[in-house]
């Protein structure tokens, strides 16, 4: 029961994240805004319900699953750390901030993106090849994207505060 409840919470804070990670992609005029708020608290709550999840199976996993989920792990941590950065760099406005914010959320949309599809993909039972070119095509397409928001970003005379 409680591991359906902590995987259930996981995908549902994942999918928040996701949503919201593409909402505020373009980045907002403050820091203060619910829509970062809620991307950023759910991208932690989606770390904090997996960290959960693996712990209450620990004793169960064999050990190449337990290297692959701490692998897994230290993937979701860098990723709730670009988060966390990008929050930092909307907050702060050093100069060149906005690359830098867009590439941090940009880095947890591909994340997250990757992570359910290629879920969703071996779920269905897909072969591993075709799980791998649809994470493969999930990191290129998304680096396209995050390009293309980002030469579409104003540049300003001088970087304000």
């Amino acid at each position: 029961m409680i591991r359906t409840i902590l995987l259930s919470s996981h995908a549902i804070a994942g999918l928040i994240a996701l949503v919201f990670a593409v909402v505020v992609l373009r980045p907002p005029a403050s820091a203060d805004r619910w829509t970062v708020r809620v991307y950023l608290s759910t991208l932690l709550a989606m770390l904090g319900f997996v960290i959960a999840l693996v712990m209450v199976d620990w004793a169960e996993l064999d050990v190449a699953s337990q290297i692959t989920f701490s692998l897994l792990l230290a993937l979701g941590v860098f990723t709730a750390y670009r988060g966390v950065q990008a929050y930092r760099a909307l907050r702060e406005r050093a100069p060149g901030w906005r690359e830098r914010y867009v590439d941090h959320v940009g880095f947890t949309v591909i994340s997250l993106f990757d992570g359910f599809t290629i879920v969703g993909a071996i779920d269905l039972g897909a072969p591993l090849p075709v799980v791998i070119v649809v994470g493969v095509l999930g990191v290129v397409v998304g680096i396209t994207a995050i390009n293309a928001v980002k030469r579409r970003l104003p540049v300003p005379a001088a970087e304000s505060r």
